[in-house]
């Protein structure tokens, strides 16, 4: 298994020396940089000794793509410049997390909001071909989204869109917030990509806790041996991603 971390593309030097794999890049930030502030950090990523591979929040949080509010031609051009811009930095695979952006209202049943999503999910993904980009489908606990919530309705929507660029990501958190029983993975594999980090406070994983160990143990058991980034939070990140990256190398053995 490779290992990376979810931070600013800024800090990929010091990320390489802590001794990750990757950055896993946050993608809306990196849309909205001016061309000129984007060369910048081209340029400073591209020297570095490990790549950005993968990127979360694809969308911006003001971005509603379920309800009145979607725009399809303003999610399109968004998509190209983002899309071109991980390119640009060598990442193929961008988490499709955003819970504000597929929150659906009172307005909408959640059978019209799944349709939806099953059409914007669509669009993204036929975006991204163009660009050799793969989507992972991130399930969000209930606090963050009301539109998939669990690996079956994450599998749900893989399979309504039916496209090879669209797969599913677990999210231990996620998971472990909505008590979702671990063996789900098996049942949902294979996965294209995972996310990792405590229940308790969604801390960094510096102990095995019970979580952290039932969602490794799973993934071994499903055979999953991709990638997998620290999102999660810390008081002293460069130190307790030391100790988590020890930590899972010692469990993935």
């Amino acid at each position: 298994m490779r290992f990376g971390i979810c931070t600013d593309v800024k800090l990929i030097e010091t990320v390489a020396q802590v001794g990750f794999d990757y950055v896993e890049g946050k993608l809306n930030g990196l849309a909205a940089l001016r061309d000129d502030e984007f060369e910048e950090v081209k340029k400073q990523v591209l020297k570095a000794p490990i790549k950005v591979e993968r990127c979360c929040l694809l969308l911006p949080k003001t971005m509603q793509v379920i309800g009145n509010q979607y725009d399809e031609k303003v999610l399109i051009t968004y998509l190209h410049t983002a899309f071109s811009r991980m390119q640009a930095l060598g990442a193929n695979l961008v988490v499709f997390g955003s819970g504000k952006s597929r929150n659906f209202d009172a307005s909408l049943s959640y059978q019209q909001a799944f349709q939806q999503l099953v059409h914007v999910t669509k669009i993204i993904a036929g975006v991204a071909k163009e660009y050799g980009i793969f989507i992972a489908i991130e399930p969000l606990n209930r606090n963050e989204t009301n539109l998939i919530n669990s690996m079956a309705e994450g599998a749900i929507l893989q399979s309504c869109v039916a496209d090879e660029q669209v797969g599913l990501l677990a999210d231990s958190y996620h998971m472990a917030v909505e008590t979702e029983a671990w063996k789900r993975i098996s049942e949902v594999s294979p996965l294209l990509h995972t996310h990792i980090a405590r229940l308790e406070g969604r801390l960094y994983p510096t102990v095995a806790s019970d979580d952290v160990v039932g969602f490794l143990t799973a993934l071994k058991e499903a055979g999953y041996d991709g990638t997998m980034s620290i999102e999660g939070k810390s008081e002293n990140w460069e130190e307790d991603a030391k100790i988590s990256l020890a930590l899972l190398k010692d469990l993935t053995r």
